[in-house]
């Protein structure tokens, strides 16, 4: 597995953020902050905890952005916590 990049949580929140107003039917869905979280089978260190909206919209939304989160995920982490 590669080494992923470490970037803020500000830097993540806002490239998931951006993404998500591209999306068509998208711009009333808005996720939590990214949370650090202990690494799992090798994965990020990160998740969104949640997300606020319409909950079909949350659905259909997250579907649409389900490949770019994958990609986001398998190319950084966040800086680890205490």
């Amino acid at each position: 597995m590669a080494t992923r990049a470490i970037i803020s949580k500000h830097t993540l929140d806002e490239l998931i953020r951006a993404k998500l107003g591209d999306e068509d039917k998208c711009q009333q869905v808005w996720p939590m902050p990214v949370a650090w979280r202990s690494r799992a089978d090798g994965g990020p260190n990160w998740a969104i905890p949640g997300w606020t909206g319409d909950s079909h919209a949350v659905g259909r939304c997250t579907q649409r952005l389900s490949e770019y989160l994958r990609i986001l995920r398998s190319q950084f982490d966040i800086p680890e916590e205490a």
